[in-house]
């Protein structure tokens, strides 16, 4: 049905007709994106869907509680794996944008990196029994190829969302085409946490599966294979834009740390990185612990797990999409940004400190219940800050290229993340110790720890993650990006190259 949604979205979600040509105008040529074509662009986000299930809901759970090691090393691992990942992101985008060959600047480092990052996937859920004897070793094992996923998809994702920003030209367009990215990436990545965990994790014989290491072999081949398809669609539905696409503006002798820091310059850039570190740490803490909270503080089931996977963002989805044109038609983007950033810091204030409290019903269906609409409003409100402010970045890029000369979208976006995943790696060097530091025990049953655990996990995952919440808030108001502004830079760029 979500998936339906994405669909009808393409089709549907703005003043034009169904399937209609959407012309735009880049530089001295028409460029054409229709339905199909955001459909095909937008398969390429599910590489990046795929991580954020695995992380979010399996790795700290599977090498904690599974296969023994601790929080602490587990989240030094992970950390310094985002890490290099955000000093990796910039230096990619860089070569991505200042690259010439008959592929275009994008294409060719996308096509490379598909088979280590489905490799990658096998082996961080497969690790050698040699592994498995020693804290060290599999701490090094988790090590290695966490750096090794990343990179791959540093080197697909970066280019891919630079040429999301290039096909796209028109104010509105990249809106629509940010959204279906986004709606179909979450999708994905619910989709595929749900499923697991109802298919590949299900109880058997009485024992969770949740603790069982065969369910994750098979989850990481599982990944390998979509990362394989999906890649392919996305490569070959994209591959006839090279021709038309924005060549390299930098000269082979530029400085390559110079390009990158040259971004800084513009105004609204900065905010943005400001607003997507304080989202980084945010999201650090929360992925690192959102398996942990629902299965020990909520003490839910697998199949009330896996019913939170699913069934909060596909409601998000849907409600994205039937609401996008409305929220399209009266809100700028800077708008829906303030919107969703400070709805997300408030939705963080209610329902956890309630139950530390015991100001909670009884009832199991009725907290169940409020744990779904939790959820399902931090989903919403996360789905339409993503598209606003990859929207933005596409249009600050134009603000760039006006002010310098410059095209520097593979720049731009992955500095943007820099500080994102960078302060996110922090978040992880936390949570893992602080899993430690409150009394979680690997093995350890829901219902069963001790009450440190409840109050920790209640206190980071509630009114901590809403402070944090603020600076994006402050941030988002901060901002100057408007459809006016935006058609006067487009102007501006035509104008200039005409003259050339």
């Amino acid at each position: 049905m979500s998936l339906c949604c994405v669909i009808w979205q393409s089709w549907y979600s703005d003043d034009y007709p169904p399937g209609a040509i959407f012309r735009q105008e880049r530089g001295t040529h028409i460029s054409t994106l229709t339905a199909r074509a955001r459909l095909l662009y937008s398969s390429g986000v599910v590489n990046y869907a795929l991580k954020d299930a695995a992380f979010g809901a399996f790795i700290l759970f599977y090498y904690k509680q599974v296969l023994g090691l601790s929080g602490t090393l587990t989240g030094i691992a992970i950390a310094i794996s985002i890490i290099w990942d955000a000093v990796s992101d910039p230096l990619v985008g860089a070569w991505s944008d200042n690259l010439r060959t008959r592929w275009g600047r994008r294409h060719p480092l996308m096509l490379a990196s598909v088979l280590p990052i489905a490799l990658s996937f096998i082996a961080l859920f497969a690790p050698p029994a040699a592994a498995l004897q020693s804290q060290t070793v599999l701490f090094f094992w988790l090590l290695g190829t966490v750096i090794a996923l990343r990179t791959g998809l540093t080197f697909f994702m970066i280019p891919y969302l630079a040429l999301g920003a290039e096909i796209a030209s028109d104010y509105h367009e990249r809106t629509r085409l940010a959204s279906t990215r986004t709606n179909l990436g979450w999708f994905v990545g619910v989709a595929t946490s749900a499923v697991a965990l109802l298919l590949l994790f299900a109880d058997n014989a009485g024992v969770d599966g949740r603790f069982i290491v065969e369910n994750y072999q098979r989850y990481g081949w599982i990944n390998a294979a979509a990362v394989l398809v999906f890649s392919a669609i996305c490569l070959c539905g994209t591959w006839h834009y090279i021709p038309t696409l924005a060549k390299s503006t930098t000269t082979p002798g530029d400085h390559l740390l110079r390009n990158i820091l040259s971004t800084f310059r513009n105004r609204n850039f900065r905010y943005v990185v400001l607003l997507e570190t304080a989202v980084g740490g945010m999201g650090g803490i929360l992925s690192t612990l959102l398996m942990v909270n629902f299965t020990y503080f909520w003490e839910l089931s697998t199949l009330q797990v896996s019913l939170l996977f699913g069934g909060p963002p596909i409601l998000a989805i849907f409600i994205v999409t039937l609401s996008s044109g409305f929220l399209n038609r009266h809100l700028e983007k800077q708008q829906l940004l303030q919107l969703s950033c400070a709805v997300c810091a408030l939705n963080f204030l209610w329902l956890t400190p309630l139950k530390l409290l015991g100001w909670l019903p009884e009832e199991a269906g009725i907290v169940f219940a409020l744990v779904f609409a939790n959820y399902a409003l931090w989903v919403t409100t996360t789905i339409m800050r993503t598209v606003a402010s990859h929207a933005m970045l596409a249009d600050i890029a134009d603000e760039h290229e006006l002010e310098t000369g410059q095209r520097q979208e593979g720049v731009m976006f992955a500095a943007a993340f820099f500080a994102s995943k960078f302060i996110s790696g922090f978040g992880y060097i936390v949570a893992g110790p602080f899993l430690d530091l409150i009394g979680l025990d690997a093995g350890a049953q829901p219902g069963e720890v001790p009450r440190s655990v409840i109050l920790g996990l209640g206190l980071i995952m509630g009114p901590g993650l809403a402070v944090l919440m603020l600076i994006p808030v402050w941030m988002s108001f901060k901002l100057r990006v408007s459809l006016a502004g935006q058609l006067a830079v487009r102007k501006a760029l035509r104008e200039r190259s005409i003259d050339h």
